[in-house]
């Protein structure tokens, strides 16, 4: 599952000098998971126009990921495998849709930006939803604009069961 890998993430209004630098390792995965026969999921944030006026809006008052700009799309590489996988659009840090989606996998493994925020909400989701899978996060694949956040998000994971690599 590749977490917000967009544009404004990744380039644009919320990214930092790390979020392009996992992109190489994110298709690496991205290609092991379709070779040995996996299933992808993109997870991406779509927001209005009125996203300064939501709850995330003013906690995190900086526009990005709104519906029909280039922010709010597939980073660079991404779209390479955008057709072997299923795109599921979100307007806040995790997906209910992925609940029943979940429930059937042995092995749940996310990537992406925003580790203390929607990397960390869409783990717990896969945790809750199938709590006899193995839910991984590699290190090298998410990134964060906060890394202090970021490792103490890592270290809650791994407190509820998730295996950080």
């Amino acid at each position: 599952m590749v977490v917000d890998y967009q544009n404004d993430h990744v380039v644009g209004p919320m990214s930092n000098r790390y979020t392009q630098l996992i992109e190489g390792n994110i298709c690496k995965r991205i290609d092991e998971t379709l070779e040995s026969g996996g299933k992808l999921f993109f997870l991406i944030k779509t927001f209005n126009d009125n996203y300064l006026r939501t709850a995330e809006g003013k906690r995190i008052p900086i526009m990005h990921c709104i519906m029909g700009t280039p922010g709010a799309e597939l980073y660079g590489r991404m779209n390479d495998y955008r057709s072997k996988g299923r795109l599921i659009r979100k307007s806040t840090h995790g997906s209910d849709e992925l609940m029943s989606l979940l429930r059937s996998f042995d092995e749940i493994e996310l990537c992406g930006v925003e580790t203390e925020t929607d990397v960390l909400a869409n783990a717990i989701i896969a945790r809750t939803a199938n709590p006899e899978a193995k839910v991984i996060i590699r290190q090298n694949c998410v990134a964060s604009r906060n890394s202090d956040l970021a490792e103490e998000a890592l270290d809650v994971l791994a407190g509820i069961g998730v295996e950080v690599i």
